[in-house]
């Protein structure tokens, strides 16, 4: 499995992921009461939601907002990943980590060309 993290406030939590709109999804659902899956015709998304920072605690004090959880999005196809990044309801306020060294807001990360795990 192949996966980013997003990082961020309060306001990220698996609620606000569920109630976006995935562009393509065939179908979403809960897997566990922090397990969120969206299914694709060529693969899926599992959203893990966890309050566990302690592999960010070092970065955490670089960010313009007080960070209390993380999303990992783990990902079968690189592709949906970055068409649900790119939706107008995806969360703005988070950082991406993509496992490779690369921390950056979501808007810098897409700029660059979301670099992950192909």
């Amino acid at each position: 499995m192949k996966w980013i993290t997003l990082i961020g406030d309060a306001t990220l939590t698996l609620n606000r992921i569920k109630d976006m709109k995935h562009t393509g999804a065939i179908r979403a659902y809960d897997v566990e009461s922090d397990r969120y899956c969206v299914e694709y015709n060529n693969g899926h998304i599992f959203y893990d939601f966890d309050n566990d920072l302690s592999d960010w605690h070092d970065d955490l004090k670089n960010l313009p907002f007080k960070a209390n959880c993380c999303i990992m999005m783990v990902y079968t196809n690189a592709q949906n990943v970055r068409t649900e990044l790119l939706q107008p309801d995806f969360p703005q306020v988070i950082y991406v980590d993509n496992d490779h060294g690369t921390i950056l807001p979501l808007k810098e990360y897409i700029a660059v060309g979301m670099p992950m795990d192909e």
